[in-house]
């Protein structure tokens, strides 16, 4: 088994454990969007601290100046997928969300960065795709409506799919700790500037989070270690294998909800597990 796959492996568990802390967070109510401001703050503290101890940084102005860019974009796709949470309708077009930024970021790496796939690899998107579908669909596959939150899904993938391949150009050039970092506190300035600027949020009530501090810091500390895992297996394997990966938070979020948030089992999800496991096994041959 190759490093960037297990990198790949352990970076989505870690995204999905952090995304059921989030979930956790908006079920009672709490301010996403000025939650996030300061998990994304902690996110960046958490892995300066980390490579503190066990690299050696490099912080370049061309360094900076990339993740102000990249921090917009990470910023303002965390804003939209919020908002899309909000919608009546999401639960039609979040499996649609996840499986076409795959299917773009996986046929964009091949062109852009002129990598290789075979026919397996192939299959194993497709596999991969069907199985999303069902994991993350509450009532089976089903065509989104031309409304409001498909638009904003449009929207969601093309953001996410230039942040993909902005990551992924600049890890041939910049380390994957150094850009982890730069790109969360670069994140942090403009989510907080967006509080202030189109929230009117006053400094008093953005810092006042202490009775969720201790679950934001969990949900920071795996969110950054997947940042992190991921931005390694990038900077060492292919971009069309190492993204499609994204599967397994579908797979780990499903297994998370049903063992500790209760939420209610169907066979056609437990069906789609089992597929999003031979889609990725496909890819990563």
């Amino acid at each position: 088994m190759e490093l960037w796959f297990i990198f790949g492996i352990l970076g989505y568990l870690s995204y999905a454990i952090s995304t059921s802390i989030d979930e956790y967070l908006m079920d009672i109510k709490y301010e996403i969007v000025k939650t996030n401001s300061f998990k994304m703050l902690f996110d960046g503290l958490i892995i300066f601290l980390i490579g503190l101890m066990f690299f050696k940084l490099s912080f370049t102005p061309k360094l900076f100046l990339y993740s102000l860019v990249l921090g917009f974009i990470y910023a303002l796709s965390g804003i939209i997928y919020f908002e899309l949470l909000r919608l009546r309708d999401v639960e039609e077009v979040i499996p649609f969300l996840h499986s076409s930024k795959i299917l773009i970021v996986f046929i964009g790496s091949l062109i852009l960065f002129s990598e290789i796939a075979g026919p397996l690899n192939y299959l194993g998107i497709f596999l991969l795709l069907l199985g999303i579908y069902s994991v993350f669909s509450e009532n089976g596959i089903k065509v989104p409506k031309a409304n409001k939150t498909f638009l904003l899904i449009i929207v969601e993938i093309l953001i996410g799919v230039i942040y993909a391949f902005l990551v992924k150009g600049l890890l041939f050039d910049i380390k994957p700790i150094d850009l982890a970092i730069m790109m969360y506190f670069s994140t942090t300035l403009i989510l907080f500037s967006y509080q202030f600027l189109f929230k009117k949020e006053t400094l008093k009530s953005i810092i006042d989070f202490k009775p969720k501090i201790s679950k934001i810091i969990l949900a920071a500390f795996f969110g950054s270690m997947g940042t992190f895992l991921i931005y390694s297996a990038l900077s060492l394997g292919y971009a069309s294998k190492v993204y499609p990966m994204a599967g397994l938070e579908s797979v780990f979020l499903f297994i998370i909800a049903s063992l500790f948030l209760r939420k209610r089992l169907c066979w056609h999800r437990l069906i789609g597990v089992i597929i999003v496991f031979a889609g990725i096994y496909l890819i990563s041959l």
